[in-house]
């Protein structure tokens, strides 16, 4: 894939990397979570021990999600239902294969939506909730006339919900006025408005209301506006973390892509040894004193507690990976 607005088909090779079931189990033991994210940089069905990583964290009691491009799952629809996945997310970005090609230059929409068709009717015919289906659109100069569109084809495709994604330009400043053409303040909050009446009328949870009333906190990051310093204390530091395939332990999954601190590596330390470390209590005490001065922390949005309550009432599985519910209906 050559998608325009990510970082990953820059890498080199040394950066082109899987973690093996071994490695993840030891971080799995060690940290017992009751959440965890299989993404990162890169497509996680690229990994041939996914499924396994997803069956081992359902036995280990974590809800587990994962955001892929679905271009690789043809022939893995049934072992994503046999494996108990909470929350799938699918990055499709268009409602149109010339829209798609555009934005990640190879031509797998009509694939996609034929795979995505077949997975939800292996869910009905099983009788199955899971895994949660959230389709991801990251808004941008190709696709920001099909934001309304989009809802519908969420709605067609019985999708959980719709996350419209404000474009991150932090990590592909170089392409930011390519990517962001076009995309004007009135233009966007028209198209969102738009899909927030049309979400409505279709019962289709996204979260273009929540844009459409923060837009001029997320529209900074289409002019390439320096961000402010934030204006909240992170609560991520708290409860989550986000590890690399090395192992090394960050701070959030926004330090993925750019130089970042490592706060200690998990096939060297013991994960207690970490998480109450110097480093980590420092970037506690900064985050209370709002002094987190890294870029990716500066331009976070939503940057209130409220605004992430708001995304959690209307996106499934936003805030806990996924319903727990029985997968009976």
């Amino acid at each position: 894939m050559k998608c325009k607005m990510c970082p990953v088909p820059d890498y080199g090779p040394e950066k082109r990397k899987l973690m093996p079931l071994d490695r993840f189990r030891r971080i799995f033991d060690q940290i017992r979570p009751i959440r965890v994210a299989l993404s990162g940089a890169g497509e996680p069905f690229l990994n041939p021990d996914l499924l396994d990583m997803i069956r081992y964290a359902r036995a280990g009691g974590a809800a587990v999600l994962t955001t892929t491009n679905f271009t690789l799952c043809e022939k893995k629809i049934e072992g994503i239902l046999d494996s108990n996945l909470s929350l799938l997310k699918v990055s499709l970005d268009a409602t149109q294969p010339e829209t798609y090609v555009k934005i990640r230059g190879r031509d797998f929409f009509g694939r996609i939506v034929s795979d995505l068709e077949r997975l939800q009717s292996l869910k009905r015919k099983r009788r199955r909730k899971s895994p949660y289906l959230r389709l991801q659109f990251v808004i941008q100069h190709d696709n920001v006339d099909e934001i309304a569109a989009m809802v519908e084809q969420a709605h067609r495709l019985g999708a959980d919900a719709l996350y419209f994604q404000p474009l991150e330009t932090v990590y592909v400043a170089d392409r930011r006025s390519e990517l962001t053409e076009g995309v004007t303040y009135d233009v966007l909050k028209e198209r969102l408005g738009e899909a927030r009446d049309r979400a409505g009328e279709l019962g289709v949870d996204c979260n273009a209301g929540v844009l459409v009333g923060s837009l001029d906190s997320y529209f900074r990051k289409y002019e390439g506006i320096p961000p402010d310093p934030p204006v909240r204390t992170c609560l991520l530091p708290w409860f989550s973390l986000y590890i690399n395939v090395d192992g090394d332990v960050r701070p959030c999954c926004s330090f993925g892509a750019v130089p970042t601190p490592v706060l200690g590596n998990l096939f060297e330390q013991d994960f207690e040894d970490i998480w109450n470390g110097e480093k980590y209590v420092d970037l506690r005490r900064r985050s209370i004193e709002h002094r987190l001065t890294y870029e990716v922390c500066r331009n976070c949005t939503p940057n209130r507690l409220r605004d992430w309550v708001r995304l959690a009432g209307v996106l499934p599985g936003f805030a806990a990976g996924g319903s727990e519910a029985s997968d009976e209906f």
